[in-house]
């Protein structure tokens, strides 16, 4: 008994989980690990595109964080193919991990969460603030999800798209429900990654946010049309989705309790999309 007492409370300490007792506190309980962790993704992205002696460029950054466990979650995300999908209503009651400040840019930026857990994105229109091959230092100060630091580099690979057409200064897509999304870039490095988001009405009572991640040395990637498809019609100015491609990385961390992706897209390209039937 003092053997299986002594192993149980050695377990209780390396998982450091509330409310594992002992056999001298009462009945031996171990906590249930097929749980599925709770979900964070923070998204540090960049742009820049050159028309004549003209160069536009955007920095963006944004925070969402969420437990799919309960049964009235605000979102939930699934997979399908190399797409993760976020399906979100009304951004309110939301776990926040605090302010979370990035370093090591053109500037400081700290996202502040509401009092509701959502964090409006950060987003200049005019700078580029997440530069390529920058090092930034990214950390969360800690709230209903615990605290939390990393480092990521911005890709140093100069991205060049090719399909869908990329001539206008602002990517401007039409995307069919029914018809996979082919992309094309020149290609990357061995080991390196594209990703493509789209966002559509994030915020709203129906808001949708796809990550997408492609081997950046094969110079192809497809988004299929059973993602496309649950996207909304596009109908004048409404619904329509919020374009970002380019070279990307990941970084996943483990919280106590959490599965937080902490990624970058830059410097890439920005642009709107329409969807249709």
């Amino acid at each position: 008994m003092t053997s299986k007492r002594l192993t149980l409370t050695t377990l209780c300490a390396a998982l450091s989980l509330a409310g594992c007792a002992t056999a001298a506190d009462g009945p031996e309980a171990m906590p249930d690990l097929a749980v599925p962790s709770k979900l964070g993704l923070v998204r540090i992205g960049s742009s820049s595109v050159t028309s004549g002696v003209d160069t536009f460029e955007q920095s963006m950054a944004m925070a969402l964080f969420f437990d799919p466990n309960q049964a009235t979650s605000v979102c939930t995300r699934s997979q399908t193919s190399a797409c993760s999908i976020y399906r979100c209503g009304a951004l309110v009651g939301l776990p926040s991990a605090g302010n979370i400040t990035i370093k090591g840019g053109s500037e400081e930026v700290v996202l502040q969460p509401s009092l509701d857990g959502f964090y409006p994105e950060y987003r200049n229109t005019s700078a580029l603030v997440f530069q390529r091959g920058q090092t930034l230092a990214t950390s969360a100060v800690g709230k209903a999800v615990p605290t939390w630091q990393t480092s990521l580099v911005m890709p140093s690979t100069v991205f060049v798209l090719q399909s869908p057409s990329p001539a206008r200064i602002d990517l401007t897509w039409v995307l069919r429900k029914k018809q996979d999304l082919a992309l094309a870039w020149a290609p990357l490095a061995s080991g390196s990654s594209v990703r493509v988001e789209l966002s559509q009405d994030l915020g709203s009572s129906q808001g949708m946010l796809i990550e997408c991640s492609f081997d950046g040395s094969q110079g192809t990637g497809i988004v299929p049309s059973s993602v496309l498809s649950q996207l909304q019609t596009t109908q004048g100015v409404n619904h329509a989705v919020g374009i970002l491609i380019g070279p990307g990385t990941e970084t996943k961390l483990s919280p106590l309790g959490w599965d937080v992706s902490v990624i970058s897209i830059g410097v890439g390209r920005t642009g709107v999309a329409t969807i249709s039937e």
